[in-house]
C-alpha cells in the first residue's frame, strides 16, 4: 500500500511538470495512453467474448 501511495505521488510529480512546461507533447502522450488502454480493454473483450 505505502508503494502505491508512493508511486501515485511520483506519478504526479512527474506528469504535472511536463505538462506545465510541454503542454503538446502532454497532450499527445495523454491520447496515446488512452488509446492503448481502448486498444487493451477492446482485445479483452473480444477475448471474453470468444470463450
Amino acid at each position: 500500500m505505502f508503494l502505491r501511495r508512493c508511486g501515485f505521488a511520483a506519478f504526479w510529480l512527474v506528469l504535472g511538470p511536463f505538462a506545465l512546461n510541454h503542454p503538446e507533447n502532454a497532450a499527445h502522450a495523454v491520447r496515446a495512453i488512452f488509446g492503448g488502454l481502448a486498444l487493451l480493454a477492446d482485445a479483452l473483450s473480444r477475448f471474453v467474448t470468444a470463450f
